[in-house]
């Protein structure tokens, strides 16, 4: 179901919510943008172009989604640039990997900022004793240090990474493990998500009731 309201969806009946994090609780695009640039600004101390950046960095991403399909490491920013140094300078820079990974994910987790519906949908679900896990792509470390940032931790009880769980959404295991750690059947949970595709089928595929929200919900 498409809401473009946070209060179009219902919390009557619901024991559980299944949360997507990245471009569900937060915008997403505008983050990893500013985070983006920083990062390729740093870069030019490598003697990188932005040129060369932009290049290397869309190959690096498309060979490491391609190699590692349907795992968390898939999105690994440490992999892509390691990729990317090896392709503009012919060998593997530790320091240059390391550092810029750094820059990248300090510049996105300063960066972002809840989204108010969410804020709001989470408070009320809390109030009313209902149980939350997250359930989202990537690796942990990096979700849980937004998780960190985003202060979080005060409402959902539980989190499931696709490394945690060893296969991406939409495969049913990983919503099949959030539901096992909340002790929750499927129907007594909501997933809400931005992805029809990731979240709403996924989730639908084991009976669990699905909203998806976009960047325009308010």
């Amino acid at each position: 179901m498409v809401v473009e309201n946070w209060n179009k969806i219902s919390l009557d009946g619901v024991k559980g919510i299944l949360w997507d994090l990245d471009n569900t609780i937060y915008i997403y695009e505008s983050v990893h943008k500013i985070a983006y640039q920083e990062t390729r600004k740093t870069a030019l101390g490598f003697d990188i172009s932005e040129s060369q950046f932009d290049a290397f960095w869309k190959k690096s991403r498309d060979i490491v989604h391609n190699q590692l399909h349907g795992q968390g490491a898939s999105h690994s920013r440490l992999l892509y640039l390691q990729k990317l140094h090896e392709f503009a300078k012919g060998f593997t820079s530790s320091e240059f990997g390391l550092k810029l990974e750094e820059v990248y994910w300090s510049t996105f987790l300063n960066s972002m900022k809840v989204r108010e519906g969410a804020l709001e949908l989470m408070n009320n679900a809390r109030l009313n004793g209902i149980e939350m896990a997250i359930v989202t792509d990537l690796t942990a470390q990096i979700q849980l240090r937004k998780l960190e940032k985003l202060s979080l931790n005060q409402y959902v009880r539980y989190m499931v990474s696709s490394e945690e769980a060893g296969v991406e959404k939409p495969e049913p295991a990983i919503f099949q493990l959030a539901l096992d750690k909340l002790n929750l059947k499927p129907s007594e949970v909501i997933m809400i998500g931005d992805s029809y595709e990731k979240d709403i089928k996924g989730a639908e595929s084991i009976g669990i009731k699905a909203y998806q929200i976009d960047d325009n919900t308010i």
